[in-house]
């Protein structure tokens, strides 16, 4: 990244968590020339690839202030290995699950962006009463084919009626254009004291920096980009005291994780792992997410 690109600033642009301007571009676009639904699944493999990337010089926080509507994208999206690693995701749920009941065992809990349902089937087994809310046509139907308590949409909703104990924002929050405004909708919905739990990227991490522009949470689906400092002042900006910070594991299938560490490598040298390895899952943690607990205010 060049001095001069960095100085480069968008008159008038303001940042989507301290509100400050001007911001500056701090990494260059590289998006495809027609977007789809495609472009935003869960498993998109696209590493590197994003909208210009502006970077607040007051906060830090970075954001891709040229692509502000990607709801009608989420709307339509499916996602058939998203699904196919179905039990590797419901393990690291269940993890995330048992660090939250440390500080609310049970009650209300609503998923927000609950996908095809896995977050929401683990904390039912675990003795919540859990729904979710997604905005996927496709995954809303896979969440109810497997007979889960998901409503199609987004907040604010008059289907997932609070007050809930608690709300999960897992892997959310970077895909909006207006972070506040979801945190200060998952508010509303939660009881005096509830908790709401947010997992994102962490683009100040030991690995975004060493794998600057081809780190694997540089997507296009990913407009915002948080480190510790941002989402504390997301959290606090919207009614929230944080109480808590941790390093989330990942739980991945064998060859899926495999096959993702191939994207590094040059084409020639790839190859598809064999299916078989897809029976063991494997745990990950690099330490470039942040799993940040907060209790409403």
């Amino acid at each position: 990244m060049t001095a001069a690109a960095r100085l480069d600033a968008v008159p008038g642009e303001r940042c989507w968590i301290c509100g400050d301007s001007p911001l500056v571009l701090e990494k260059r676009g590289n998006l495809p020339p027609d977007l789809s639904p495609e472009n935003f699944r869960i498993s998109d493999s696209a590493y590197g690839c994003t909208a210009d990337l502006f970077l607040c010089r007051a906060c830090g926080f970075r954001q891709a202030s040229d692509l502000p509507d990607v709801l009608r994208f989420y709307q339509e999206m499916d996602d058939d290995a998203y699904e196919a690693s179905r039990e590797a995701r419901s393990i690291q749920a269940r993890m995330l699950l048992k660090t939250v009941a440390q500080y609310r065992a049970l009650g209300r809990l609503l998923d927000v962006g609950a996908g095809s349902g896995i977050l929401v089937a683990e904390a039912a087994r675990m003795g919540f009463d859990a729904e979710g809310i997604e905005p996927s046509g496709p995954l809303y139907n896979q969440a109810k084919q497997h007979g889960l308590n998901v409503h199609h949409g987004i907040l604010p909703s008059s289907s997932a009626r609070g007050p809930y104990d608690i709300a999960t924002v897992i892997d959310v929050i970077e895909h909006v254009p207006d972070p506040i405004g979801l945190l200060r909708q998952v508010r509303s919905t939660l009881t005096e004291g509830g908790l709401a739990v947010v997992v994102t990227p962490d683009v100040s991490s030991v690995m975004a920096r060493l794998l600057g522009p081809r780190w694997w949470h540089y997507r296009i689906a990913h407009i915002g980009y948080f480190n510790r400092q941002t989402l504390n002042l997301a959290l606090r900006g919207s009614g929230f005291e944080p109480i808590k910070v941790l390093r989330p594991s990942w739980y991945f299938p064998a060859n899926y994780l495999i096959d993702r560490a191939f994207r590094y490598l040059p084409r020639a040298l790839r190859f598809t792992p064999p299916a078989r390895l897809g029976r063991w899952v494997v745990p990950l943690n690099l330490g470039d997410s942040l799993l940040m607990i907060a209790r409403r205010v």
